[in-house]
């Protein structure tokens, strides 16, 4: 399993993490907490070990008690109170630190416990409290250094059963003939499919109980690792259920990526967003211009970065010209170039603030830290009638993973959920950035409204806007906590 790597790299940040929190949550707090910037250049292994070495310290002192989440997702509150606000979510199986002292109320008898950095919980909701850390094999963590925090599977035959343990041979053929069954029965009679699949058929036995659900063809399923039992391979989901390997296919998302900008490479950066070849300019003796293909170069690489220098009217047509390989001047169509182009700050955007712009007409998103942008990529944002909105957002509620529907057709059969999309922050109702790694159509508009990004993009983005994911945490809310999301600006 991968969450060792995210154990390590997360105690080494808890500190700077718990300290943007707290401070963004005073009262009066500046809202521009330096721990919002974007991370310092690596320290020496000695400088590391000390600062992991005293955040040890602590929180052995602080928060001395030990948790680990047992319920699915698990909600942290402002106060020790059932209807106080939400500051964040808990996933299970993640690793918690708790003060000692519990809050015990009429509606939490097993008390109410105070968690690092912020907030608190009902112990008896759903966590495991001890003096020692839990064993590491009970302890679920999503990978934080990798593009994806779990691997995701697409299920690629109809009916396939989820179960709670892992099934015996004998279980297995009993869900497979309750299968073949209901799938006879609902190519005909889909009332009759349905009483089947309810135990509610006279003659017909019921659906094996060691099934948790029914996945259809076209669910995606979130994973943390392989089990084995009788030679066959089950993936353990993150919701600690099995579903049969071969009965998937992995899908690790495009490997696109955007560009990280600096002195050295900055705006204007444009990109191929459809194959194009590109074109040399002829004058005809009467003075009129023609386009030719430049048959001595390939064409331009699908999401490959151009070497832009301007746009370029030609009679009623727009073009791009561009860096050809011997220096000089080639030419694209408007049509199969996009380019993320500099843009001036929201009025009152401090200049260590990070905010991000989505520019729908361009398909592309750069991050900013006030006035520099400092991460430019491509995204897809709403099809024609499930439009992005447009103005001026702040990030509401950043999470890990969550559960997503109406993600459009690319994400397979839009009847069912995607469970676990990965790096999503919401900055508008239900529309938020996220990770998409079921399509790769970046610079081109693909979603039912939110704004859609290469994984790796939405983890960079992620990990540099407003407000910091706690350690151990799964999601933070800004709404009602004194917490502050980095704008979100989005523009036709």
């Amino acid at each position: 399993m991968r969450r060792n790597v995210a154990i390590a790299l997360g105690l080494v940040a808890v500190l700077a993490t718990a300290a943007a929190l707290f401070a963004l949550g005073r009262p009066g707090a500046s809202p521009h907490a330096p721990a919002a910037r974007a991370p310092e250049p690596p320290v020496t292994e000695e400088e590391a070990a000390r600062q992991e070495r005293e955040e040890a310290e602590r929180l052995d002192r602080e928060y001395p008690l030990h948790g680990l989440v047992a319920r699915t997702q698990l909600v942290v509150r402002d106060r020790p109170e059932p209807e106080a606000t939400p500051v964040g979510w808990l996933r299970v199986g993640a690793h918690i630190r708790l003060r000692r002292e519990p809050t015990r109320t009429p509606t939490c008898s097993s008390g109410w416990y105070e968690l690092a950095p912020r907030g608190f919980a009902c112990v008896g909701q759903g966590i495991d409290i001890g003096e020692a850390p839990p064993a590491e094999d009970r302890q679920i963590a999503p990978d934080l250094a990798s593009a994806l925090p779990y691997h995701y599977y697409f299920v690629k035959e109809p009916q396939v059963p989820e179960w709670h343990q892992l099934p015996s041979r004998d279980d297995q053929r009993a869900a497979a003939a309750h299968a073949a069954r209901y799938l006879e029965l609902l190519a005909t009679d889909e009332r009759r499919a349905a009483r089947l699949r309810a135990g509610e058929l006279p003659g017909e036995p019921p659906p094996p109980p060691e099934v948790a659900r029914w996945l259809d063809h076209g669910f995606f399923v979130a994973g943390n690792g392989v089990e084995v039992r009788s030679q066959r391979r089950f993936v353990h989901t993150i919701r600690g259920s099995y579903v049969k390997e071969s009965q998937l296919e992995e899908r690790g998302g495009a490997e696109f990526q955007g560009v990280e900008l600096g002195p050295d490479r900055t705006l204007p950066i444009a990109w191929a967003v459809r194959p194009a070849r590109p074109m040399l300019r002829r004058e005809r003796d009467d003075g009129t211009v023609r386009m030719v293909d430049d048959e001595a170069l390939p064409p331009l690489t699908r999401l490959g970065v151009v070497p832009w220098r301007r746009r370029e009217h030609v009679g009623d047509a727009i073009f791009h010209v561009i860096d050809g390989p011997d220096g000089e001047e080639r030419w694209v169509r408007d049509w199969f170039v996009t380019v993320a182009e500099l843009r001036e700050p929201p009025r009152g955007v401090a200049e260590d603030e990070p905010w991000v712009h989505v520019d729908l007409s361009s398909q592309t998103l750069v991050l900013y830290r006030g006035a520099t942008p400092i991460y430019a990529t491509l995204v897809s944002s709403g099809v024609e009638g499930h439009d992005t909105p447009q103005g001026e957002f702040a990030i509401r509620r950043k999470m890990i993973t969550d559960t997503m529907a109406d993600l459009g057709d690319e994400a397979g059969d839009d009847r069912y959920r995607i469970e676990d999309v990965p790096w999503t922050q919401y900055f508008e109702g239900s529309v938020a950035l996220h990770a998409a790694f079921w399509h790769a159509q970046y610079g081109i508009p693909r979603s039912h409204g939110c704004v859609n990004l290469a994984p790796r993009d939405a983890q960079y983005v992620f990990r540099h806007t407003w407000p910091a994911v706690p350690d151990g945490w799964h999601g933070v809310s800004t709404e009602g906590t004194g917490l502050r999301g980095s704008r979100v600006l989005v523009t036709p």
